[in-house]
């Protein structure tokens, strides 16, 4: 059958586009998914349904997750022209689900400030100064404290922050400590300009992760010009005459071919670069390196990779007093500039807190030196995130087979 169009990835972006497109009767959508699809709220797994006490380690070593890692400094790769001696590697959570990575991650529902989406104007980016944005971000969201010319009410996407009463010992005293420190207050931190210590906006009323599948999939997936197939991998994208015409869909032990007007391609910032390159699109050196055929010789495929690296410091508690192992992790952040940086609020820092059946309590017991089981060891965890890194990676292919993962080096 062919499509009007075919969207490759129900994560954080593929999900929306397929649900506002659909939204014509006229126009028939096909939406390709790697991972597993819950149909509705009562068939998905707790620790993806409930996002108050997990985050982006819930992928880690988890079903939903793609797997990747990368390389922190360097590659191995042998047939690289300039190699680099290989340096430390970590993962990379990806959601492997409807949703995507909004289906794992954090929840925390912070925008960019003013200043970032205006200097991608300056640079040439045109429609994506704040002015323009803006609109898109109220459409997106329900505000529950908040309303007013910055925020939405009428979004599928609720965000709310928790108020002071609620905070839990370890925000309080970070909290406390930001303000001592001199850092100002701020108590809605999607306004603008909006930098200083205060309550994270997030996604996860009542402890319940909005995900775009929850939030857009939950209402379009019942429109019959809506085709979901989940659990299926775009192995290539099928070109005729320069122009993508179908994707070449692997399915437990079949492949077929999806035809559409229009192919979008949504899988994810890894994904959609090692798609294309396995599709002969990208830099013909690295694609005649590994046996395909250019079609589109584009240097810069690949190149140019930034993310937000984060630092973990972990550490016991000695107040014997125990951690709900279900209370909010993510409450209250700092954002700020960093010494000497050039870069305007390119820091975000926040305290964690967790139990010990949390996901480090290797790490716990190692200091503490008492078996994991033992009641008494609590821990706390300070995040510090580089928001606006300026490294940049690249991501290359290791051979022509679809299965095999990239290899991704950041360059930090």
């Amino acid at each position: 059958m062919r499509y009007d169009y075919v969207i490759i990835g129900a994560g954080s972006a593929g999900a929306i586009v397929a649900s506002r497109l659909s939204e014509n009767p006229s126009i028939s959508v096909l939406l390709l998914e790697g991972g597993p699809d819950y149909p509705d709220f009562a068939t998905l797994p707790d620790d993806i349904k409930f996002g108050y006490s997990t985050g982006t380690d819930l992928a880690v070593a988890d079903e939903h997750d793609w797997g990747y890692t990368a390389f922190v400094n360097g590659t191995a790769n042998p047939k690289d022209s300039h190699p680099i001696p290989p340096g430390r590697t970590l993962r990379m959570p990806r959601g492997k689900l409807t949703g995507g990575t909004s289906s794992i991650n954090g929840q925390i529902f912070l925008r960019a400030l003013t200043h970032d989406f205006d200097l991608w104007s300056k640079m040439g980016l045109e429609g994506w100064d704040y002015k323009s944005v803006l609109p898109f971000f109220r459409k997106l969201e329900t505000d529950l404290d908040y309303s007013g010319d910055f925020h939405g009410k009428e979004g599928p996407i609720l965000a709310h922050r928790f108020p002071k009463d609620e905070w839990t010992k370890p925000q309080m005293g970070f909290h406390k400590a930001a303000l001592a420190l001199g850092y100002p207050e701020v108590d809605d931190m999607n306004l603008p300009n909006a930098h200083g210590v205060g309550p994270f906006p997030c996604n996860n009323p009542a402890g319940i992760r909005m995900s775009t599948s929850l939030g857009y999939l939950s209402q379009s997936r019942h429109r019959l010009n809506l085709t979901l197939r989940s659990k299926c991998t775009v192995q290539r994208l099928v070109v005729d005459n320069n122009s993508v015409t179908g994707v070449e869909v692997k399915s437990g032990g079949d492949n077929f071919i999806a035809e559409g007007n229009i192919i979008v391609l949504s899988a994810g910032a890894l994904a959609n670069p090692r798609l294309l390159m396995l599709s002969g699109i990208g830099p013909s050196r690295h694609l005649n390196e590994i046996g395909i055929p250019t079609v589109n010789d584009l240097p810069g495929v690949g190149q140019n990779l930034s993310d937000h690296p984060q630092n973990f410091v972990h550490a016991s508690v000695h107040d014997i007093e125990l951690l709900d192992t279900t209370a909010p992790r993510l409450q209250v952040g700092l954002r700020y500039t960093a010494t000497r940086s050039n870069t305007r609020d390119d820091m975000l820092m926040w305290m964690g807190s967790y139990a010990v059946d949390g996901d480090y309590r290797d790490i716990l017991t190692a200091q503490r030196n008492k078996p994991a089981t033992d009641p008494t060891v609590t821990g706390i965890q300070m995040t510090i995130s580089l928001y606006l890194a300026t490294s940049k990676g690249s991501l290359r292919l290791k051979s022509s087979d679809p299965d095999d993962m990239p290899e991704i080096c950041l360059n930090l």
